[in-house]
């Protein structure tokens, strides 16, 4: 157990995504700097059973069959109390965009492969906005609070400038303004070990393609007008995607992961230099975005 996490470690998804199946964020911005936040997290099945596995209330005692749908209505009732937190969570959430971002309405959402919520915020100035695009602030406040390092903050910052048209920067983090665990990867392996660890190495990749095969973080910025002009790689109308990462094409790519295991990315930003050449992954490289609209 203590070698499949750290081959997650590696691969950089444990401690990004935790779990998460899929996790969206659009920024929507008017001509005047206002506009709002929709987010949509989602957790999926597997990873809510195991998050209910350590819940208080689910100390359910063993039942004969005839009583099985009391056990099962138990456990609902756990489900809905860890969506309940998450919408709660949710309203908490807004400070982490910024001191003016403001919170309006959250809900539950469920699927087929998962549940989580959507929320919404506001904003009056998107210059007091930022946007973290590693989305591990988003796993239960007490593992982040008894975790030894900080989740990385790797915030998207913005410029707004009023005008006809108004034009607005998207700026990315440096390297050098990460903030986070800043300690060594793991010692390489010794020679003696290579060949367990290559077996081992092989069936940790396996789990991960099967956990990982439907994990998605997508961030996006949508112009409440239209964009004029603007040096943004991938646009959809009065869209930007600045980030799209589909896991499950990561993880079908075994040339890639051998190069992520070897590399051992500590960064998104890391990560998304060694991932823009990825067929199907919309990363943005030119830093900054600039985008005039009306």
């Amino acid at each position: 157990m203590k070698r499949f996490f750290y081959i997650a470690l590696s691969l950089l998804m444990i401690p990004f995504f935790h779990g998460c199946v899929q996790d969206t964020t659009v920024i929507h911005v008017k001509p005047d700097g206002s506009g709002t936040i929709e987010e949509t997290t989602l957790f999926s099945n597997s990873m809510l059973e195991l998050m209910e596995s350590f819940s208080d209330s689910m100390a359910v005692p063993e039942t004969p069959k005839d009583d099985q749908a009391k056990k099962d209505t138990a456990k609902k009732q756990t489900r809905d109390d860890l969506l309940a937190k998450m919408v709660k969570d949710a309203e908490m959430r807004a400070a982490t965009f910024g001191k003016a971002v403001t919170f309006i309405s959250a809900k539950p959402v469920k699927t087929e492969s998962g549940s989580g919520y959507a929320a919404l915020y506001a904003f009056q100035d998107i210059n007091l906005v930022k946007v973290n695009q590693n989305p591990s602030d988003k796993v239960d406040g007490q593992k982040a609070e008894k975790s030894e390092s900080p989740p990385r903050e790797e915030f998207l910052l913005f410029q707004f400038t009023k005008g006809s048209p108004a034009k607005l920067v998207i700026s990315f983090p440096s390297q050098k303004d990460v903030v986070g665990d800043t300690s060594s990867p793991p010692d390489t392996p010794k020679a003696d070990e290579n060949s367990t660890r290559k077996e081992e190495d092989a069936q940790a990749a396996e789990m991960m393609k099967n956990l990982f095969q439907d994990m998605k973080v997508k961030i996006s910025l949508h112009c409440e007008g239209t964009i004029l002009k603007t040096n943004a790689t991938y646009r959809e109308d009065s869209t930007v995607i600045l980030i799209e990462m589909d896991f499950g094409k990561i993880m079908s790519n075994a040339a890639l992961l051998k190069k992520l295991n070897t590399v051992k990315p500590q960064s998104m930003e890391e990560t998304k230099a060694l991932l823009k050449n990825v067929e199907g992954l919309k990363i943005e490289t030119n830093n900054p975005v600039t985008i005039e609209f009306k």
